[in-house]
């Protein structure tokens, strides 16, 4: 049976893009806590809880985390944004074969779009698949080179659908990748990141080292905030001795740029500064018990020393 969207007359909720592009990563607690702030603006920890009947205040707390990290939610003594004009904002929509092709008689870039995703593809593209990659162009303002770009590096790594290219591009916009230079860059530095993350796993010996997200924030951070590169790295699973997890690699390395430390041979001055300064400990006096007494000669009263019997 197929289905279609009712029409709802009443409130309307506006939810921010960013939400769906990271619905495939998404805890269900997360989503449901996501749309009930976005409907409420309730951020409280408990009335959350309470109202989505969560198991407790620090289930909602984990989901206001995780929003707050990708931008979502701000805390709120934060400054806050200038408030967007909303009437004039674009609406989410996908125009129909139709509009399309009324469109397409005005601009050639229409078919030229749809040609070239055919060809990517290697055959002819379904009229749905069409509709969402045009709108992408004629509704969401995205340009022709960078959906081409999305379409082609996507395909590329066998996600050959076009609902995930639109959900992706959108995200991309979302964060402010509108040009095909910007995903180029943003492409360029997701590959250098494997790469990083391949030389770590080598570092710490590992065969197809499949790292939690949060590690990878980590590893992210040693090379593109901190400047390290595997030598730092190595010493700072060498200082960890028996704690060979990235968490604990992470503070050691922390530590050592919050220092100033930027090469290992800064780590060791610190390490032979440390040497320099330590003092050892005089050796304790030995102890007077035990020893014989002198005996104290006795004076006469004439003043000539005397001898004990």
């Amino acid at each position: 049976m197929a289905y279609r969207l009712a029409q709802q007359n009443g409130d309307a909720v506006r939810v921010p893009q960013l939400i769906f592009t990271k619905l495939p990563q998404l805890e269900d607690d997360w989503l449901r806590v996501a749309l009930y702030v976005v409907a409420t603006g309730q951020t409280d920890e408990a009335a959350i809880a309470r109202a989505l009947h969560l198991a407790g205040p620090e289930k909602a707390r984990e989901a206001l985390v995780y929003w707050k990290g990708v931008g979502l939610l701000e805390t709120a003594d934060a400054p806050a944004a200038p408030a967007a004009d909303i009437s004039a904002a674009p609406v989410r929509t996908r125009l129909t074969a139709p509009e399309i092709a009324r469109a397409a008689e005005a601009d050639p870039n229409v078919s030229q779009l749809v040609q070239e995703c055919q060809r990517l593809w290697g055959g002819v593209i379904p009229q749905g698949d069409a509709n969402i990659l045009a709108s992408l162009y004629l509704a969401d303002g995205l340009p022709i080179d960078l959906i081409l770009l999305g379409v082609a590096h996507f395909t590329a790594l066998g996600k050959r659908s076009a609902r995930y290219i639109e959900r992706a591009l959108l995200g991309w916009q979302a964060e402010g990748i509108d040009t095909a230079e910007a995903a180029e860059r943003h492409l360029a530095l997701l590959a250098q990141r494997e790469k990083n993350e391949a030389a770590v796993a080598g570092v710490f010996g590992l065969e197809n080292a499949k790292f939690t997200k949060l590690e990878k924030n980590m590893i992210a951070a040693w090379f593109e905030e901190y400047g390290y590169g595997r030598e730092m790295i190595a010493e700072a699973l060498a200082e960890a001795g028996e704690h060979r997890t990235v968490r604990y690699v992470n503070g050691i390395l922390r530590a050592w740029y919050t220092k100033g430390h930027r090469t290992v041979r800064d780590v060791m001055a610190e390490s032979a500064g440390t040497m320099r300064n330590f003092q050892p400990a005089s050796p304790a006096p030995k102890p007077v018990l035990g020893r014989g007494l002198r005996r104290v000669p006795k004076f006469e009263k004439n003043g000539g020393a005397g001898h004990d019997e």
